[in-house]
């Protein structure tokens, strides 16, 4: 690959790093993570894994690769596809146990 090219992709990783550090962040200041500390302790994880994965150059001088980003995208497709579960508790794919809060 050539410099601009990891350039660009370290860049890209970055902004999918980003987003799904704010959605942990938003996450983790809702009522279910106040509540439960599994949720509490999934979240900071994955914020910790973004935060590591996006600023991968910067921390450790390795350069992101494809896969790298891949993944960061994946992960972030996983976030987005809970977001109905995030919102409204009659939403059929909430959770019986946030339903109660």
């Amino acid at each position: 690959m050539t410099w601009q090219s990891h350039q660009l992709l370290a860049m890209l990783n970055l902004g999918i790093c980003l987003a799904i550090g704010w959605a942990c962040i938003c996450r983790l200041n809702s009522h279910v993570a106040r509540v439960h500390k599994l949720a509490r302790a999934r979240y900071a994880l994955l914020l910790a894994g973004a935060l590591a994965s996006g600023m991968q150059p910067a921390l450790w001088g390795t350069w992101t690769t494809v896969g790298d980003t891949i993944f960061s995208a994946c992960v972030l497709a996983g976030l987005l596809i809970n977001v109905a579960r995030w919102h409204g508790a009659a939403h059929p794919m909430r959770r019986q146990d946030d339903n109660e809060l």
